[in-house]
């Protein structure tokens, strides 16, 4: 089960990297709850991931910042990671696409959340992912990602599925329809 337990200080830095975007009227730009899932590609085998992705429009190029949890495959069994990452996109009609830059940060004692206090953490592999974002009619964000490892770094690769709903921020109008 995915721990959705989180860091306060990096999720609030997330959501205040996008609050100045918040005020816009571009559709993409806001906080999103994501879930999905995530799938070697070589053996099939799944797994859930969730948690939060910031999208902001800033000088005409999106901004994204993730922060999501999987149980990551380990020899000894799935271990909680962190999956942190950032990454940069271009709008292209209703579709945006880009590429982010991930790092895994897993549990090093079973069953205690990597954001615990005082729990050692270790530094997993990096990953560079092409993804494409979409807006459905009810406003549902779609993301599908394409992982691959950093150079130099083992990682199998994966395709991910997120979908999203976007979470309004105090003060804040709802969000403008998705236009289709």
């Amino acid at each position: 089960m995915v721990s959705r337990a989180r860091p306060a200080s990096v999720f609030a830095g997330l959501l205040m990297a996008a609050w100045p975007a918040l005020a816009t009227d571009d559709p993409f730009s806001g906080t999103y709850d994501v879930k999905g899932l995530t799938t070697d590609v070589r053996s099939g085998d799944t797994r859930r991931i969730e948690g939060h992705v910031v999208l902001s429009l800033k000088g005409g190029v999106y901004r994204a910042a993730s922060e999501l949890a999987t149980d990551f495959p380990s020899p000894g069994g799935p271990v909680h990671t962190d999956v942190i990452g950032t990454g940069e996109a271009r709008r292209q009609g209703e579709i945006l696409t880009g590429t982010s830059h991930t790092q895994l940060v897993m549990q090093t004692t079973p069953g205690v959340d990597t954001g615990f206090a005082y729990i050692p953490r270790q530094v997993g592999p990096r990953i560079v992912s092409k993804w494409t974002a979409r807006l459905e009619k009810d406003g549902t964000l779609v993301v599908e990602l394409s992982n691959k490892p950093e150079k130099g770094e083992q990682y199998r690769e994966t395709k991910t599925v997120l979908r999203g709903t976007r979470v309004r921020m105090p003060g804040e109008a709802a969000p403008p329809p998705a236009s289709h």
